[in-house]
């Protein structure tokens, strides 16, 4: 259901009018705004055009009048108003599968583009889990600047591999299980693998995500038998109360320490990737962010196994 009460649709265009199945379309759908095509994608996804106008950086009223455009080109109804909401009628809902398998080659023809482009200058845009850019990489982030200065790096945290199909990112650093590869249809290299250990003292674990999520990972540490007492569901948060002593947690090397001192063997942690989109991995900025990257978190090994 999309939130009509501050979409401001102008119905006038559309009552009265019979609604078309999709295969009757005329032969103008071949000349279709992939704007307007976009601005109806995000509102269907969201709940209200007022949302898909802030997700696309545009004004309410540019939003409102790129969607009836598009129902006026179709000469579809794809939204009713009932009691000051809108909903998306069958027909909207049939269009958005069409709309969508759109949306997927025009990224595909920009990732291929963007793979073409040898210029060593631009924005490369990079997401990390926030303690890996921060703990670890800062520095080199850093030097990576200073060495390329006509890439603009952009750097955010983040944890879905799946920025890089929607290219809100250009090269995604993912922490997964030991051992275990990230989704097959993404390039990527294994640069490394944090390993952690118990940090704190007292007679509970700092829970993350409460007792019943965290129960499979207790039973697995080294000291199973404790309760959990708490919830802090961040990285920064667990460390900052097992040092005020709130208990014990379980937190990688590169992260903990020199703040924290140890009390149990390393056991690995995590495997650290650097992805890229496949149709990405041959443009030379990209390749060389990538690389770079790679070769940092490589030069942390020792940090990153507690050595």
């Amino acid at each position: 259901m999309v939130n009509g009460a501050r979409l401001g649709y102008r119905m006038s265009d559309i009552t009265g009018s019979a609604a078309k199945p999709l295969h009757a379309l005329t032969e103008n759908v071949a000349e279709l705004d992939w704007d307007h095509v976009r601005v109806f994608l995000v509102t269907m996804r969201s709940s209200s055009l007022q949302q898909a106008a802030e997700e696309l950086g545009l004004s309410h009223p540019t939003a409102r009048r790129r969607l009836n455009a598009l129902e006026e080109q179709l000469g579809l109804r794809l939204f009713d108003r009932r009691s000051d909401e809108l909903h998306a009628t069958e027909q909207a809902v049939e269009l958005q599968h069409a709309a969508e398998e759109v949306e997927t080659a025009i990224r595909s023809i920009s990732r291929v583009a963007h793979a073409s482009d040898p210029d060593l200058r631009g924005p490369v845009r990079v997401t990390a889990p926030d303690i890996i850019a921060t703990s670890l990489l800062m520095s080199d982030f850093a030097d990576f600047c200073e060495r390329w200065p006509e890439i603009d790096l952009h750097v955010s945290a983040g944890y879905e591999i799946a920025s890089l199909e929607r290219r809100e990112a250009d090269v995604a650093l993912r922490a997964t299980p030991h051992g275990k590869m990230p989704d097959a249809n993404i390039a990527g290299r294994l640069a490394g693998t944090a390993y952690k250990s118990v940090y704190g003292q007292g007679s509970c674990w700092i829970g993350w995500e409460g007792a019943k999520k965290d129960a499979s990972w207790v039973r697995e540490s080294p000291i199973p038998k404790l309760p959990i007492c708490g919830e802090m569901n961040d990285p920064m948060l667990q460390r900052n109360a097992c040092a005020a002593g709130m208990g014990l947690t379980m937190l990688p090397f590169f992260f903990a320490e020199p703040l924290l001192e140890r009390r149990s063997a390393p056991i690995p942690a995590f495997d650290i990737w650097v992805l890229v989109h496949p149709d990405l991995k041959r443009n030379a900025r990209l390749r060389i962010s990538r690389d770079a990257i790679v070769e940092a978190i490589k030069k942390h090994g020792l940090r990153l196994a507690g050595e």
